[in-house]
């Protein structure tokens, strides 16, 4: 019963690609993308990536401590402009600051570079 379903059904049986534009239709070749020769994206890619990544945590750590104070600050003086206001200065301080510290982060060698040789003798 189920085959005559699907003899009778106009839709399953309807081509649709015809409705395709041409360049759909033809094979189109994989996109490979490489940042780097070696496949690795490059040292100032990570490090930019550090930077945006530690404004961003910042930002966001900033922008919920300065909530927390701007609602206080709102409720304790009377005054519903504290909380936008202190939100900003809070997240651009946090996110400032913590971007500066992955800068400094981003002059030390990866710690995989660093490797513990020791040497074992048998006496």
């Amino acid at each position: 019963m189920a085959d005559k379903d699907k003899a009778d059904d106009t839709y399953a049986a309807e081509d649709f690609s015809k409705y395709l534009p041409d360049s759909a239709k033809k094979d189109q070749p994989s996109q490979k993308w490489q940042l780097h020769q070696s496949g690795e994206p490059s040292r100032v890619n990570q490090c930019f990536q550090r930077i945006k990544t530690g404004a961003m945590l910042g930002g966001a750590l900033g922008g919920s401590v300065g909530f927390l104070y701007g609602t206080y600050a709102a409720i304790a003086y009377r005054h519903i402009l504290y909380i936008p206001i202190t939100v900003v200065q809070a997240g651009f301080g946090f996110g400032l600051f913590l971007a500066c510290g992955m800068v400094i982060r981003c002059d030390e060698l990866p710690t995989a570079n660093r490797r513990l040789t020791v040497n074992f003798r048998d006496d």
